[in-house]
């Protein structure tokens, strides 16, 4: 069950020189994508979470202002 292979497609001689670079290239303008997306991740859910805690607030001082309104 052995097989042979006809072209050793892993060589590296089969790249050229200016494709791995043109790749190397491709990949860091990705990654830098990649990390913008990832910062606006993060400012997206500090905002999530500046509106939670002020509704939360709101929500706390309205039960409040109700309640000693009540007494």
């Amino acid at each position: 069950m052995s097989s042979q292979y006809k072209d050793n497609i892993f060589s590296t001689e089969n790249f050229s020189t200016s494709g791995t670079t043109t790749k190397n290239n491709i990949n860091k303008k990705t990654r830098a994508n990649i990390d913008h997306l990832i910062k606006r991740i993060h400012v997206e859910r500090r905002r999530e979470r500046k509106n939670t805690l002020a509704l939360g607030f709101i929500f706390l001082l309205i039960i409040f202002v109700f309640y000693f309104f009540q007494n």
